[in-house]
């Protein structure tokens, strides 16, 4: 036995025959026509950036060693900042009151120099009276008016010169006012007083040397602080240099990896490309044999189908039980019972007949004819309803009763009645049958439809396994 079993596990592991269509064909030249991109090797990439990541570490724990040096030349820079800034405030406060003053002296100045000036303006204005009116009192007018006078009377001249000497003593006469004025004027010059002036600027000369010499000593202590600082920090700007050129190198491997990884990136989309192509044309393929083995399929389960013949009814079974029970039933009835069934059996209409003849029924059932009606009827004794028979039913028969609910007769008299209850519920389980009969034909209806349309909206999948092992 043990060979025959090997066999059928053989038989069952058989693969299925392979289909191929024009299409398919056709989808694999188109695939064979692909040209084959190989796939990139991380093995290489990850190899050069473990190389540069090493390389990146060194150069980190450099950078780290430098930074460590730079903070410990750092050590005391809040100290040394919160000195700085007090001098520079104090710088700041001396600075501030030397500008005051500054501007204080130099408005005096400016005020002196003024007054000078103002003093000098006027000089030169009573210079320019004086030497415009050539006379310094009213006296020395009034004397030479009367020479113009004598000489009008006791000399001899023109005309043209006698209007002259008239004009010209006009015009002495004229500057008398100015003369006047000039001697006011030259009353109220006096010298400039700018002596409390000078008192005050030399006052602020005082202390602006006071506040120069203590700015000075602030600026002393500056440049004694910021010297120390300056031999403590001497070489950090050379450690700053070391640890920008060392930042640098960190981006050029950094920039060198990820060169290295757009390159296999780039490949790697090369590749991916190539496989999306080959897999819709294997998906393709696969959908085209999937649909020709489905048909296969289909054709295959309709000839089971139809050699199988109709598919048993729904509640079949049940209806069968409830039939066999009105057989049951009806085998029991009383005698007249059972002739009246009889009789109603026999005057049913024959459906059998064709072409509108009728059927010829049997002598025994054929109603007499006579030539003459007899006028005289035979009185024949009508006998009584018989005695109820009663009925010994089996357990098999009892528990059917019981299943479906049914009244069990327990004589002859009590079947109609239960006769009556199995039609009604045959009845039912006939209208349980067409419902389900019809829920069953809807269910059918919609997975067909659920499965055209994931059918339709199926994408593109890698073949199986049968169609990748054709390369």
């Amino acid at each position: 036995m043990a060979p025959k079993k090997a066999a059928d596990d053989k038989k069952k592991e058989e693969k299925p025959k392979k289909i191929e269509t024009p299409e398919m064909k056709e989808l694999k030249e188109k695939e064979k026509a692909l040209v084959k991109v190989p796939a990139p090797d991380r093995t290489e990439l990850d190899a050069n950036n473990e190389k540069i990541q090493t390389a990146i570490n060194g150069l980190q724990e450099k950078l780290k060693s430098i930074n460590e040096r730079i903070n410990a030349k750092s050590a005391g820079k809040e100290e040394h900042f919160k000195a700085r800034d007090e001098i520079r405030q104090k710088l700041d406060e001396y600075q501030a009151k030397i500008d005051a003053l500054e501007k204080k002296r130099s408005d005096l100045q400016g005020g002196i120099q003024a007054k000078q000036k103002e003093s000098r303006d006027k000089r030169q204005e009573l210079n320019d009276m004086k030497k415009k009116l050539g006379f310094e009192s009213e006296g020395e007018i009034d004397a030479k008016i009367r020479e113009i006078e004598v000489e009008l009377m006791t000399g001899s001249m023109t005309l043209k010169e006698e209007k002259a000497l008239m004009v010209k003593m006009s015009d002495l006469r004229k500057s008398k006012p100015m003369v006047t004025k000039y001697q006011k004027m030259e009353g109220e010059t006096g010298a400039v007083d700018v002596g409390s002036m000078k008192d005050s600027i030399g006052d602020i000369q005082k202390q602006l040397g006071e506040l120069r010499d203590a700015k000075k000593l602030q600026s002393q202590a500056y440049s004694k602080l910021m010297e120390a600082r300056q031999k403590v920090m001497g070489d950090v700007p050379a450690m700053f240099e070391e640890r920008e050129k060392v930042n640098a190198s960190i981006r050029e491997k950094i920039q060198e990896r990820n060169t290295q990884r757009d390159e296999f990136n780039k490949l790697q989309r090369e590749y991916m490309s190539y496989q999306n192509e080959v897999r819709a044309l294997r998906g393709e393929r696969a959908r085209i044999e999937r649909e020709e083995r489905q048909k296969e399929w289909d054709s295959q389960k309709k000839m089971e189908v139809d050699d199988a013949g109709p598919a048993a009814l729904p509640f079949a079974e049940d209806l069968q039980y409830l039939d066999n029970i009105k057989k049951y039933l009806t085998s029991n009835l009383a005698p007249e019972a059972a002739k009246k069934a009889e009789e109603e059996k026999k005057a049913e209409v024959p459906k059998d007949a064709v072409g509108g003849h009728m059927v010829l029924m049997s002598k025994q059932d054929r109603e007499e004819e006579f030539f003459y009606a007899p006028t005289k009827k035979k009185n024949l004794k009508k006998k009584g309803p018989g005695k109820a028979k009663p009925i010994v039913h089996s357990m098999e028969t009892l528990s059917f009763f019981d299943k479906y609910k049914l009244p069990t007769p327990a004589d002859s008299a009590a079947i109609p009645s239960a006769l009556e209850a199995v039609e009604a519920k045959i009845a039912e389980f006939k209208k349980k049958q067409e419902k389900k009969v019809e829920d069953d034909k809807k269910k059918a209806e919609k997975k067909d439809e659920k499965k055209d349309e994931a059918a339709a909206e199926a994408p593109a999948e890698e073949a199986p396994a049968a169609a990748a092992a054709e390369e």
